[in-house]
């Protein structure tokens, strides 16, 4: 469970940290080429979910993200200590917090990854992607969530 904790906690922190440099380096809606013509930094925020929906949404969102937090870490000790799940299950809670401390804190999400032909987006959003994807792969495959040789750990 260190792991989990560990791993979510070190999401977090890359998150807010970008957050508060995106903020402190940019301003609202302008954007900064970083690759060519193909990805750029730019200061957007969202009161809704990922893409936008539920637009000015922020309580409801936060309720709700707080809510996945609670049941994922009450949950996480009882799924085992197999990679594929307990790194999907530590990037989607470093994810959710790192919005939800957006949402309590100014309102709505900032977001700073730009590539142009998709909403901008930050790394909570990413680590809650990824791990939302290692949770589904692990499900669709029958992955265990035990450790290998079969050992279940406490």
């Amino acid at each position: 469970m260190l792991l989990v904790y560990a791993t979510a906690a070190i999401v977090v922190a890359l998150d807010q940290a970008a957050k508060l440099a995106a903020v402190a380096w940019l301003r609202p809606l302008d954007s900064v080429p970083l690759i060519g013509p193909w990805v750029s930094l730019t200061w957007a925020t969202n009161t809704g979910g990922a893409f936008g929906v539920l637009s000015s949404s922020t309580t409801l969102l936060a309720i709700v993200a707080t809510l996945v937090v609670v049941a994922l870490i009450y949950t996480a000790p009882r799924l085992g200590s197999g990679r594929l799940v307990a790194v999907g299950v530590a990037l989607v809670i470093g994810g959710a917090i790192g919005n939800l401390i957006d949402r309590v804190r100014v309102g709505y999400v900032i977001d700073y990854i730009d590539f142009h032909f998709w909403p901008v987006f930050n790394i909570a959003d990413i680590a809650i992607t990824i791990g939302a994807g290692l949770l589904v792969i692990a499900a669709l495959t029958g992955h265990s969530i035990e450790e290998p040789g079969g050992e279940e750990s406490e």
